[in-house]
């Protein structure tokens, strides 16, 4: 998983800067790292799949679907690649460039 991480995230910064991933259904902890990389600038994410993963951590991992495991991530300018990785291998089901 982790080379296919690093391929996504260097296609993502040298295109479209968005990558679209789905978290594996037990590692919904991992969401706070998501939402800690949100609030300090180093990604984005819409407004609606901000709640959603807000709710599945509030309510102790109830993902409600499998639809909601994906999300959508925008890389901005201070996005740190090593820090993403690190955090996200072990959580992650799925990542691909998202246009």
């Amino acid at each position: 998983m982790r080379t296919k991480i690093m391929e996504a995230l260097k296609a993502a910064l040298g295109g479209s800067r968005k990558v679209k991933i789905t978290f594996k259904q037990e590692t919904v902890t991992d969401l706070a790292y998501l939402m800690r990389m949100e609030r300090v600038g180093l990604i984005q994410l819409d407004d609606n799949d901000k709640a959603n993963l807000t709710r599945v951590l509030k309510f102790g991992g109830w993902w409600e679907n499998d639809s909601n495991r994906t999300t959508i991530v925008t890389l901005t300018a201070q996005f740190n690649e090593n820090w993403f990785l690190a955090r996200m291998e072990r959580a992650l089901e799925a990542i691909e460039v998202a246009g």
